[in-house]
């Protein structure tokens, strides 16, 4: 239901940055077997009552037994063959290893999975986020991601590579709009593989340099809305240059 809705998420946010307005309007979503993964490590670690990850005792997708138990499944639950089920619950462990985000994630007042709405005062833009948790008295908003590596090089390009310093801004955005002002958001980094955890914060100045990019980004969301202009921002003819390395060696 949270993503059916039509305010704009912090993902529009970051492709819009990272790409174009073209390719926010025209993505397609398609579910990827690391991206269940990474939505059952939520709902495992995040809302384990809910019973939302199912084990199909089954090594692989796609057999006719697999397709049954797909067919009592809620719309909320998860169906893993029992490889990535115990892969999920060794991810789980791992992570609760990390006192950090053990605290946090085992906090009496965590508030997992809700959902927020606001509208943009300087853009009109409206938008949405959902946390993975929130401390409200704290002021700390909890992000996990699952990744294959969780070290400060692997995660500082991650931030980069998928513009998770945006996402960290629009978050805190909404929240503030909507009466819950952070303090500080916090990643939590469980590797795919060896399950070992970590948690990351962005700096004041990393901060700073992300809200510039999202109210640019608001804005050019809300010129395309207005106008109904979607488009790739590409020019209609343009010139691919020699490298410099090649114009050293042949002396051009």
């Amino acid at each position: 239901k949270y993503h059916e809705m039509p305010e704009i998420s912090s993902s529009a946010v970051k492709t819009v940055a990272m790409s174009s307005l073209y390719h926010w309007k025209n993505a397609k979503f398609n579910s990827t077997p690391a991206m269940i993964l990474g939505s059952a490590f939520h709902a495992m670690l995040l809302e384990p009552e809910k019973n939302l990850v199912i084990n199909s005792e089954l090594s692989r997708r796609g057999s006719k037994a697999w397709k049954e138990q797909e067919e009592f499944l809620t719309d909320d639950q998860i169906l893993l063959p029992s490889g990535e089920y115990e892969q999920c619950e060794r991810m789980v462990d791992g992570c609760l290893q990390n006192k950090m985000a053990r605290n946090l994630l085992t906090n009496k007042d965590l508030m997992a999975e809700y959902s927020f709405i606001a509208t943009c005062p300087e853009t009109g833009v409206e938008l949405k986020c959902r946390p993975d948790g929130l401390l409200k008295e704290a002021g700390i908003v909890i992000d996990l991601k699952s990744c294959l590596d969780a070290s400060y090089r692997g995660f500082d390009k991650a931030v980069r590579n998928y513009r998770y310093d945006l996402q960290s801004c629009v978050y805190r955005y909404i929240l503030k709009l909507c009466d819950y002002p952070t303090t500080n958001f916090i990643f939590i980094a469980t590797e795919k593989s060896s399950y070992a955890t970590a948690c990351y914060e962005m700096s004041d100045k990393y901060n700073k340099y992300a809200e510039a990019e999202m109210f640019k980004t608001l804005h050019k969301i809300k010129v395309a809305q207005d106008t109904n202009t979607y488009d790739t921002g590409w020019p209609e003819l343009d010139t691919i240059s020699l490298p410099a390395y090649l114009d050293e060696d042949h002396g051009l």
